[in-house]
């Protein structure tokens, strides 16, 4: 219940920033735009891509997300999709944050523990005029799919790659 507040205020972070960047009518209308337009490109749906696609598509050079991970640290650290982009959903919307992820229009692929707090980050990001897609499932569904995920924080050397046959170091 408390990851859900810390979501939710996140959520309400994203939105407030947009006001308060602009608390003129028009920059409301402007992210309302956004917001409604993506919808409207996407029929309602949420983008979902499959681990498996991600993963084949890591292995061929030719994956077109930058993938960013709403989780805290400390699960991001116990496992995560290698090249992730750590932004846990309470600090995601921060002017510091959104600075790291891609220009807008780039696809951000969304990943949590089970797919419900990075489809919570999709709409704030498309309000923002991002272009958010979201892992199936998650770390679960990368997990069932791939076996393969990075150990320990970006920041350690070297980092250790788990799964297809074991540890393997980089």
């Amino acid at each position: 219940m408390r990851k859900l507040a810390v979501a939710l205020g996140a959520l309400s972070l994203a939105f407030g920033a947009l006001a308060e960047g602009s608390a003129s009518a028009a920059g409301d209308a402007e992210a309302r735009k956004l917001l409604a337009d993506f919808f409207l490109r996407t029929k309602g749906m949420t983008r979902v891509v499959s681990a498996s696609q991600v993963w084949e598509g890591m292995q061929s050079g030719k994956s077109k997300y930058r993938v960013v991970d709403v989780r805290s640290p400390e699960d991001f650290e116990k496992g995560h999709v290698p090249g992730a982009l750590n932004l846990p959903l309470d600090v995601l919307f921060r002017p510091a944050s959104l600075e790291q992820l891609p220009v807008a229009g780039d696809p951000i692929l969304l990943v949590c523990h089970s797919g419900h707090m990075e489809s919570m980050a999709l709409g704030g990001l498309a309000a923002l005029g991002y272009e958010p897609w979201v892992l199936r499932f998650g770390m679960i569904g990368w997990n069932a799919e791939t076996k393969v995920k990075v150990a320990g924080s970006p920041k350690q050397e070297p980092d250790v790659v788990r799964g297809l046959g074991g540890p393997i170091e980089k």
